[in-house]
């Protein structure tokens, strides 16, 4: 009785143990981050489950814990699959309204050297012009995720730091702008911003 009673604790400890690492990696796989084992977490999940459904739990304890655990996967996995769907239409969007912008690579090409990309936008005045702002953004976004990188910086975080760097060039210059570059070197993205004069 003792010795079941253990190893039913023991599968149900590890089945918890496997669904918050599940979790973690679903975060990681939303993030785009790099080496994500989606499928060996789920398999494992799964392989612990099939266990624990042909045990005849005798304590009602264990058989509520299992179904609670049960539960917290299933919504786990459910609220995974609509923010999967939801990046994936979300970044259809914005590529249809050409906020995204993707090239197009040639097959025969894909082995060539990469030579560094620049991207930039001129901004006058952040109020009337936060489409720029937000283009910038998102094609850095695009850029770190086709690196598989995690995008650490919130929308709100970039916009406020632009934001306090162009009352900063204001308060010298009024007439001034903002250029804000996007750059690609040494397999870095990183974005730049440089104060220019009308017209250039």
């Amino acid at each position: 009785m003792n010795k079941e009673k253990d190893n039913v604790t023991i599968l149900l400890d590890n089945l918890e143990k496997e669904i918050k690492r599940l979790r973690i990696e679903y975060n990681r796989e939303l993030a785009h981050m790099p080496d994500v084992n989606l499928e060996f977490a789920e398999q494992r999940v799964k392989e612990l489950i099939k266990t624990l459904r042909r045990i005849p739990f005798k304590k009602y304890i264990h058989k509520f814990r299992f179904e609670n655990l049960l539960a917290r996967y299933n919504v786990q996995k459910i609220n995974f699959n609509r923010l999967k769907d939801f990046q994936e239409k979300k970044y259809q969007k914005l590529k249809e309204e050409g906020l995204i912008t993707v090239p197009l690579v040639d097959a025969k090409e894909e082995n060539r050297t990469v030579v560094p990309q620049e991207e930039k936008v001129v901004i006058g005045d952040i109020k009337s012009e936060e489409q720029k702002l937000q283009k910038i953004y998102n094609d850095y976004k695009i850029k770190l995720e086709s690196q598989k990188k995690q995008v650490n910086v919130p929308y709100e975080v970039f916009k406020k730091k632009i934001y306090d760097r162009f009352q900063m060039i204001k308060e010298k210059n009024r007439n001034a702008k903002l250029q804000i570059r996007l750059v690609e070197e040494n397999d870095k993205v990183k974005i730049k911003t440089k104060v220019v004069k009308d017209g250039q």
